[in-house]
């Protein structure tokens, strides 16, 4: 008799073994498939960037990065190879996009982003004492230092935006800007000048006064003495 109750009681607790086991694996194969999605979501942004800036900005990524998202875009298809995410497949794939992509990808838009903003800057300030749209100026420049970080590029501004589209947008307004001053090569040249400080009487040619003239901007200018 006593021998019956304890295996009946046995194979309840099999059978509850069994449930919890059953449970933990489901609730394994949930997180698996939460965390694979949610690695799958934020690569394919950071490929959606690359993309917008390679298609809208002269953009280019180094051999080394494109290899390196090669290798992430193999493991992401290995982590589901047999129909399920497969737990060290996933590791795996998390560990290349993680110390290897995306360092890269920020590394390399910092770069960029330097480089173009710096050039860019240089030329808007060049132009700032003729420009009349002062709230552009400061929408244009708010744009540049809200694009830096690689990580933020998805993020939307107040205007509904990605921070990255609306970097594309300052370019081309930098660029509209220039074009709709319609400056010669001498204005332009004597521009930068005034606008570092280093221009002298003797760079206003007969051109330069002439467009200060039809431009109506006598008072735009000062003359003063070089500080020694």
């Amino acid at each position: 008799m006593l021998t019956d109750e304890l295996t009946s009681v046995v194979k309840q607790m099999k059978k509850l073994d069994a449930i919890e086991n059953a449970a933990q694996d489901a609730a394994k194969k949930q997180k698996n498939d939460s965390d694979f999605a949610a690695l799958v979501t934020d690569f394919g942004a950071s490929l959606d960037k690359v993309s917008f800036a390679i298609d809208n900005l002269d953009y280019r990524l180094s051999e080394e990065t494109i290899a390196e998202a090669k290798v992430a875009l193999e493991k992401l298809e290995n982590v589901i190879s047999s129909g399920v995410v497969d737990e060290a497949e996933l590791a795996g794939a998390k560990q290349q996009i993680n110390r290897k992509v995306t360092p890269n990808l920020t590394k390399e838009w910092k770069n960029y982003h330097t480089k173009k903003v710096s050039g860019l800057s240089a030329k808007l300030a060049s132009m700032s004492g003729l420009i009349q749209d002062k709230g552009k100026l400061a929408g244009i420049k708010e744009s540049f230092d809200d694009s830096g970080e690689w990580s933020g590029l998805s993020d939307k501004n107040k205007n509904g935006k990605t921070k990255i589209e609306t970097l594309k947008q300052s370019v081309e307004e930098v660029d509209q800007i220039e074009e709709s001053l319609n400056l010669s090569d001498a204005v332009r040249d004597f521009v930068v000048l005034v606008t570092s400080g280093r221009a002298r009487i003797t760079d206003l040619s007969d051109e330069i006064l002439e467009w200060i003239k039809k431009e109506n901007m006598q008072d735009k200018f000062v003359i003063n003495f070089k500080k020694i």
